[in-house]
This record gives C-alpha cells, structure tokens and sequence, in this order.
C-alpha cells in the first residue's frame, strides 16, 4: 500500500519498499543529498539503502541537506 511523505514541499507517493535514494530521484534531488526528519529523538537521517516506509509515517516531512566533503548539513 502506497503511502504519501513530503520532501522539500513536494507530496509523493511512495511504496512500502521504496528506498532513500529512490524518493531522492523522484523528488528530482541532489544524490549527494540527505533525507531528514523529526523523529522522537530530534532529527533523523536516511540512508540511501534505507527503506522509506520503515522509518517514517505517512505524511512525514522530509528535508534534504546537503552532504559533501566540504559541507555537512550546512556546515561552514
């Protein structure tokens, strides 16, 4: 059964077996990209093997942050 997230303002169905990566693509996101959400421990991260459905409900808003050697997270 599909369920809907949200990632960066946009809503997108996804599959119970639809990874990280995946919704990265359809979201027409940056690979290098981290998907994060406010879990019941403050923010989450999703790594890309990762299967959406097993960590986040329907309806969860997903941000993207970037992801490099030079700029974690927004760092300076």
């Amino acid at each position: 059964m599909a369920q809907i997230v949200t990632v960066d303002g946009q809503e997108i169905p996804i599959e119970e077996d639809t990874t990280a990566a995946e919704l990265k693509e359809q979201a027409s996101l940056d690979e290098n990209a981290v998907l994060t959400y406010r879990g019941e421990n403050g923010f989450e991260s999703l790594n890309d093997d990762d299967i959406v459905a097993e960590h986040v409900d329907s309806e969860t808003q997903l941000t993207p942050q970037p992801l490099a050697d030079d700029n974690v997270f927004g760092g300076q």
